[in-house]
Order: structure tokens, then C-alpha cells, then sequence
């Protein structure tokens, strides 16, 4: 739950972009590009990467500590895990837990775990459908959320913006989405060509309960970062995502915790389908 909440909060701050910011200029007084025309950048960016992710299949590590009020360790847990997408959403398989690999049992149930996602987002439409749904959460953030003090800055020959993230005081929010976002402030810079997010960093201002604290419970300086680089070929992925702080969703999130997600070690592949003769029922 906390890397999916982390993509949700890195992906609606880069839609912000396009969406909120307007009006600031750079060093040199060169307006900064027309937020319509980032937005359609973006856009057909984002529709390229989705089928180009699909040819890469990368290892992720990922490491979540539990701590105590005084900031001591209580558990501490690590995951390894092999990371590729299927039209557009994420599939991930385990391959070791807390430093070793899993059993035959183990590793018999998440292949079949693996094989059932991977099944079910194979169909187009069913796909469509999750990533719709992770496109509206995106929406329902970025209207909570407004981009200020924008410029642009050269960085490794590439044209990035920067600009800093700040509460919409002019909203109302609606949900919880909406409701976190509200209480987080940071950074963001952008690859202006691509309107792809570079990275992302933000920290909550103040307490954020819901339902009493029994529904969500965020505290006064939980943070989150992520960053995302771009491969070779020129498509883009996430290669780190952290977090730490007192928060709680339901029964998702443990109070006083702190993660790391390290991706890397990418393999690009190139499959190509040919069909030969006609097909045979096997009965």
C-alpha cells in the first residue's frame, strides 16, 4: 500500500504541473511553456511509455522498517522482487523474502499468483479499467494541490523544470485523497521535453485524521520521495522510492515506519509474434 499510495502522490504532483502552474518565469525571462501544450507532450509521452515498459522486466528490492516511539527498530523486513507491466499495469513476483529465497511451495503459489494477474490484465479492457481507476485518484489529488515560484534549470543538457508543491487554498477537499493531499508540501522537477516527473519530495505540514483516526491517521512530518530516470531508449522509470513517518490507512500502514524501494538491474526485451499455419483445437 505505501508504493502504490507513493505513485499515486508522484504521478498527480506531475499532473499538477500541467494543470496548475502558469504565469512563472525563468532567470533569463523566457516564459515557461504553455501548460496545454505540456499537457498534450505529456500525454502522448505517457501512451508511448505504457506499451514501451512492457519490454522491460526489472529487479526490485524493497525494505520496510517498523520503529518504536523512540525511533528504535521493532521488525525490519526486505523483499525482493522482479518487476514488469502488462498494458500499463504493474505485475511484480516475489523471489526472496528477509534475505532468502523462497521455498518450491513458495515459489509454486506466487508463480500462479503472477500467472492469474498477468492473465487478467492481458485483456485490454480489464486493464483499461485499473488504469482508469488509478487515473482518477490522480485527478481527485491534483485538484487539492497547486504549483508555485516555477523556472527552468539545464540539467545533464536537458531542459527541467522546478517548481515548489503547496496546498490549493481555494479547494475543498472531498476525500481522503484529496484530504492528504492537502497537508503535503515539497518539490518537483520535470523533464520539460517529456512532461515526464523527475523527482518528487514532500512532507506532511500538519496532523491529518480520518474518522477519528480510525479510517486514516497521517502525522506532522511524514514524507515521501521518488525518483524516476530515463533509460537509454528514452523511456522513463522509477529507480527509487522512500518514505518514513506516523501514518496509518485502515489496517495498511503501521504507525512509525520508514521505506526504501530501489529498482534496477533493468533488462530490455524484444519479442516479435509470427504466426505460422492454422490454428489446431487441442482436445
Amino acid at each position: 500500500m505505501c508504493m502504490r499510495m507513493m505513485r499515486a502522490v508522484w504521478a498527480c504532483a506531475a499532473a499538477a504541473v500541467l494543470i496548475c502552474a502558469a504565469g512563472a518565469q525563468t532567470q533569463k525571462d523566457a516564459p515557461l511553456p504553455n501548460p496545454g501544450d505540456l499537457l498534450q507532450r505529456a500525454v502522448a509521452n505517457e501512451t508511448k511509455l505504457a506499451k514501451e515498459q512492457e519490454r522491460y522486466e526489472c529487479r526490485v528490492d524493497d525494505e520496510t522498517t517498523e520503529l518504536d516511539g523512540k525511533g528504535n527498530i521493532r521488525k525490519k523486513e526486505t523483499e525482493t522482487k522482479e518487476q514488469f507491466f502488462v498494458n500499463g499495469v504493474e505485475v511484480d513476483r516475489t523471489l526472496a523474502k528477509n534475505g532468502k529465497d523462497l521455498t518450491p511451495d513458495q515459489t509454486q503459489k506466487e508463480d500462479d499468483k503472477v500467472m492469474k494477474r498477468t492473465v487478467k490484465y492481458s485483456d485490454p479492457a480489464t486493464a483499461k479499467k485499473e488504469t482508469d481507476k488509478q487515473n482518477k485518484q490522480l485527478e481527485e489529488i491534483m485538484m487539492a494541490m497547486q504549483l508555485k515560484n516555477g523556472h527552468r534549470q539545464s540539467v545533464n543538457e536537458r531542459s527541467v523544470l522546478f517548481y515548489d508543491i503547496v496546498p490549493n487554498p481555494n479547494f475543498k477537499a472531498k476525500n481522503l485523497n484529496q484530504r492528504f493531499a492537502q497537508v503535503m508540501q515539497g518539490t518537483i522537477s520535470v523533464d520539460e521535453e517529456t512532461g515526464e516527473p523527475i523527482d518528487i519530495n514532500i512532507k506532511s505540514t500538519q496532523d491529518l485524521k480520518i474518522g477519528g483516526g480510525m479510517l486514516a491517521n497521517l502525522h506532522k512530518g511524514f514524507w515521501l520521495h521518488v525518483h524516476d530516470h530515463a533509460e537509454p531508449d528514452g523511456v522513463w522509470l522509477t529507480d527509487l522510492a522512500e518514505g518514513s513517518g506516523d501514518a496509518r490507512a485502515a489496517l495498511f500502514f503501521h504507525p512509525y515506519f520508514r521505506f526504501k524501494e530501489t529498482t534496477g538491474g533493468c533488462h530490455l526485451y524484444n519479442a516479435t509474434v509470427q504466426q505460422v499455419g492454422q490454428a489446431k483445437v487441442v482436445k
